[in-house]
């Protein structure tokens, strides 16, 4: 996708899955591989009053309008 129309959709797909961990206060635990790369697992891990503010404001950030 080109332009802004796949930008608005990136930004609407982030919005809803960080939407969606907001409500289920899961998100994907996280580990170092054997390479020392982080990778995230199938494993939920609840989240922390850190990632619930982080959450909020990242949705906020998606919320307005950026030129």
């Amino acid at each position: 996708m080109k332009g802004t129309t796949g930008i608005k959709m990136r930004r609407a797909s982030a919005k809803k899955m960080l939407e969606a961990q907001l409500l289920r206060g899961t998100k994907p635990e996280k580990i170092i591989g054997n390479t020392g790369r982080k990778m995230t697992t199938t494993k939920m891990v609840q989240l922390g009053e850190g990632d619930k503010t982080r959450i909020k404001r990242e949705i906020e950030a998606l919320n307005t309008n950026k030129k």
